[in-house]
């Protein structure tokens, strides 16, 4: 099974590429912007979705419109039943703002006319469009939670199994009506599904129970598919990859953020060039600590970003520095967030969607997750909303200089007859210029053999002043094509008051 893809494009969140740079270089980690959304918010009181509306699912932008599939729940009945009662709902935008909740007319007509449901009986953690090999559109991974199912929504004949609770591949060719491929195990509520097309496989990544200390953790594994039915990775218990688990230095971060311990509490996934990217929501948890292996339920959290080369094996950036947090008291996301299972990539951003929770995670439950009676139901009622950030399209981490810095990044080679770098350059006596030089060798790390080819210096080259996802790197008297293909490369990079976030080669 593929794993790894060429550097034809690279973001500078991760630099295992830097062969040598100077002390005037420093790693920039820019923040997320909110972005107010409407249209999903909770029903009326009685409706499908009036207890609240989140995502742990995801959002497809098909041409030019965006396809969401996340949870509805509505008001929470008595103080006795689970406090996780989810409905698969679909909804539509044209510009991934403002959404629309169609009428769907699938199921729960008696009970709830006019509804945007599904017959889904679970959660939706995560949407993919079928990659070659896959026999439907669409794949969906399903998180049944072992409640019961819904009279007049999901109480239909195909929904009625022997073991209900766990993790499901289902398949679609409309994303509306669903049949259930296989169950792959029981193991945790939350779970993330990627389609790595660079490798065409999928990637499942679903929580699991860990200990660090004598502490019981939310923790992650991994399992992968080339075709959505058989999957490998998973053994059984403790015999399978784990790949997002907490360590010491997360709950240092905890400490100073003035919780005991971290965890995870969910990932979205997104490849850009080489690297896959990760949004980790971390979980700062707070007193008091269970001493079984059982769920903490009280705290808050944060999303952070990590990458990886091969999707199983998980690194940070130095300081693992926060990406989104959550908001101020009474606003939608003060308490607690959950991301959606990737980026949506529009025009030259990226959206990320993610639930956003007005209380904290555990604000009106027991430790034994049952409901605390001395908070009135109605108190339960619109508590959480899909909201969205966004950032410039693979804006993850720049390498930066205030002054004048200079670095060099094994290339390996051209992989394209064209340059393009994602920068800005914010002032006016702010610029970057490149230089390619040759490497002593063709392997990882070497360093280059002068400051650069002939023609292809950091005076040939035509200074790039601009603020631009996608800018071209010229020189003023040779085209990049004119470098042998095979030819070891260096890329050298001057920033002059300026940043950095990647580069990417192209054929035109």
């Amino acid at each position: 099974m593929k794993i790894n893809v060429s550097p034809e494009k690279r973001t500078f969140i991760d630099v295992d590429s830097l062969t040598q740079w100077d002390t005037n270089i420093y790693q920039r980690f820019p923040m997320a912007d909110k972005v107010p959304i409407r249209g999903l918010e909770p029903g009326p009181s009685g409706t499908w979705d009036s207890g609240f509306t989140t995502i742990w699912g995801t959002v497809l932008k098909e041409k030019d419109l965006f396809k969401m599939w996340y949870w509805g729940q509505p008001e929470t009945p008595s103080y006795d039943v689970n406090p996780d009662l989810p409905f698969v709902c679909y909804a539509e935008s044209e510009d991934g703002i403002n959404w629309h909740k169609p009428d769907l007319k699938i199921t729960g007509q008696n009970r709830y006319p006019g509804n945007n449901l599904l017959t889904l009986p679970g959660c939706c953690m995560g949407v993919v469009h079928g990659l070659p090999g896959t026999n439907s559109k669409y794949l969906m991974a399903l998180i049944r939670y072992g409640v019961g199912l819904v009279p007049d929504v999901t109480d239909i004949p195909k929904n009625k199994i022997d073991d209900p609770s766990g993790t499901y591949i289902y398949a679609s060719d409309d994303g509306l009506h669903w049949n259930m491929v296989t169950k792959l195990f029981s193991h945790g509520d939350w779970a993330c599904l990627y389609a790595d097309k660079e490798t065409n496989r999928y990637l499942l990544y679903n929580k699991v129970g860990a200990m660090h200390g004598i502490i019981s953790r939310r923790s992650a594994i991994v399992v992968q598919s080339e075709d959505g039915i058989h999957w490998e990775g998973y053994d059984g218990v403790r015999k399978w990859h784990e790949c997002f688990v907490p360590d010491d230095y997360d709950d240092i971060i905890a400490r100073q953020q003035g919780g005991l311990i971290s965890e995870y509490y969910g990932v979205g996934v997104y490849r850009c060039g080489e690297s896959l990217i990760s949004v980790e929501d971390i979980f700062i948890v707070w007193p008091h600590l269970r001493q079984c292996f059982a769920q903490n339920p009280n705290g808050l959290c944060y999303f952070r970003l990590g990458f990886s080369h091969d999707g199983i094996i998980w690194r940070h950036p130095h300081g693992r520095p926060i990406w989104l947090t959550t908001g101020n008291p009474s606003e939608w996301d003060a308490g607690f967030m959950v991301p959606s299972s990737t980026f949506v990539e529009h025009n030259d951003e990226l959206f990320l969607y993610y639930g956003g929770s007005r209380y904290d995670h555990g604000w009106s439950i027991n430790p034994d997750f049952s409901l605390k009676k001395d908070i009135p139901l109605s108190d339960h009622r619109d508590t959480a909303r899909v909201m969205m950030a966004k950032i410039k399209k693979d804006r993850f981490a720049s390498l930066a200089s205030t002054y004048k810095g200079y670095f060099d990044v094994d290339a390996e080679k051209r992989y394209g007859s064209v340059l393009y770098i994602n920068c800005i350059c914010r002032s006016s006596d702010a610029s970057i210029r490149i230089a390619i030089a040759e490497k002593q060798g063709p392997y990882h790390g070497a360093i280059r053999k002068s400051d650069s080819l002939n023609g292809f210096s950091f005076d040939d080259c035509v200074p790039i002043t601009t603020d631009s996802v996608s800018a071209p790197v010229r020189f003023k008297n040779k085209k990049i094509s004119d470098i042998p293909v095979d030819l070891p490369l260096s890329l050298r990079v001057e920033l002059n008051k300026s940043e950095i976030f990647g580069y990417e080669w192209k054929n035109e």
